[in-house]
C-alpha cells in the first residue's frame, strides 16, 4: 500500500515509529512545508500490516493526523510472515 500520513511534528517520532515497526512499512519521503506546522510521510506499507491503522493513528496523534492509503504493488511475502502464514493452515 502507499501510505500517506499528514501529522503535526510532535506527533512525528510515534507516526515513523508505529509504520517502520509495527506495521512492517518504509518511509520514501518526509515533507515539510514552508510553515512547517505539519508533516507529509510518505511511505509503503503491507496490505495485512494496515489493518486497524486508522484506529491507532487516531491513538497516537490524538486525532489530529490524516491518513490516505491505496494500493501500491505486489511484493513477495517475507520469509518470516511465510513461515507465520503456513503454520496457521
Amino acid at each position: 500500500m502507499r501510505v500517506e500520513v499528514q501529522t503535526a511534528e510532535q506527533h512525528l517520532g510515534a507516526v515513523l515509529s508505529e509504520l517502520t515497526g509495527a506495521r512492517r512499512g518504509s518511509v520514501e519521503k518526509l515533507l515539510t512545508p514552508s510553515d512547517a506546522l505539519r508533516q507529509t510521510v510518505l511511505a509503503r506499507a503491507p496490505l495485512a500490516a494496515m489493518v486497524g491503522y486508522a484506529s491507532a493513528l487516531r491513538s497516537l496523534t490524538a486525532g489530529e493526523a490524516s491518513l490516505s492509503m491505496e494500493f501500491s504493488h505486489y511484493a513477495r511475502v517475507e520469509p518470516a510472515v511465510q513461515q507465520e502464514l503456513l503454520l496457521q493452515m
